[in-house]
């Protein structure tokens, strides 16, 4: 469910991963991750970051959410040229990719940039802050233009802003849904409303529409129709025989985030394969400082 965020936690990159009537704490992480930068070279102190007054507009966010991230220790760990050359890249990362059709929220700034300034504090960045990063400066940020009951792709497609997200039925064959402020239902709950989301750990079953709980280690499975639990896959997907197994621990090689236990995928600049990682640690050759200029 995670998609790997670069260090500017590219707004583009991540077309939120909606609400596939999964479980609720695919909704609470959904948001995808947002870019950011531009400023002057500080370690992510400077003035205060919690009046929204400071960032009146995208311009003005970008630049603070740049001096938040371009830490005197990312620029020396990623490799950069200065701060001032890291905070001019991911200002204008950030500028270029707000996601299309989405209004910026200033009131919610204050959060993210306080956020990016914890986090980029070190060189070594967990999966959970990754995914706060991705909950709080993306869609908190940059909301959809969607009222409730518009159809969806992605979060982006969503006003965020009235607390909407895309809520997709699972096992949609069309990856398409609605916008709504999801309503949990509890294990065992009928989960036929088009905004019931399945409480964490549980499925919205289709035939019987009822939450029903994910599949175990060893037991039987089916992409659509029965998923497997956290840190597993379903191994043998097609087949009459497919179960659920364990997804990839750290160390071992990988493609996507979701082939790892621990939700990372860290994969070297222009690698395509990577290693399985539940937390990246900064350097020059890693594609998470791909983002810096002057390198």
């Amino acid at each position: 469910m995670r998609s790997f965020l670069v260090l500017m936690v590219m707004v583009a990159a991540g077309a939120a991963a909606c609400a596939q009537g999964a479980d609720a704490s695919t909704i609470s992480g959904a948001a995808s991750g947002s870019g950011s930068s531009s400023g002057s070279g500080s370690d992510g102190g400077g003035s205060s970051s919690g009046d929204p007054s400071q960032y009146p507009d995208v311009k003005a966010f970008c630049n603070a959410y740049a001096q938040a991230v371009c830490t005197q220790a990312v620029v020396s760990a990623c490799g950069a040229k200065n701060s001032y050359s890291c905070e001019l890249g991911e200002a204008a990362a950030c500028i270029a990719n707000q996601p299309q059709g989405t209004t910026y929220v200033a009131k919610n700034a204050p959060t993210c940039i306080q956020l990016a300034q914890q986090v980029y504090a070190s060189t070594t960045i967990t999966v959970k802050q990754l995914d706060e990063l991705a909950t709080t400066c993306g869609t908190q940020i940059f909301s959809g233009p969607g009222e409730a009951r518009t159809a969806c792709a992605t979060d982006y497609d969503c006003s965020s802003a009235d607390g909407l997200v895309c809520v997709i039925p699972y096992g949609s064959t069309t990856n398409m849904g609605k916008c709504y402020a999801p309503t949990t239902v509890q294990p065992g709950g009928s989960c036929t409303a088009e905004s019931a989301v399945c409480t964490d750990g549980y499925f919205c079953d289709p035939m019987a529409q009822t939450c029903a709980l994910e599949g175990a280690m060893g037991q039987g499975c089916n992409p659509g129709w029965k998923p497997c639990g956290d840190g597993l896959t379903c191994q043998g997907a097609g087949s009459p025989f497919a179960s659920c197994g364990p997804l990839s621990p750290d160390g071992n090689p990988c493609t996507l985030d979701t082939d790892c236990a621990g939700g990372l995928c860290d994969k070297a600049t222009t690698q395509a394969q990577g290693t399985c990682a539940s937390q990246i640690t900064l350097s020059p050759l890693d594609k998470a400082c791909a983002s810096l200029s002057g390198q």
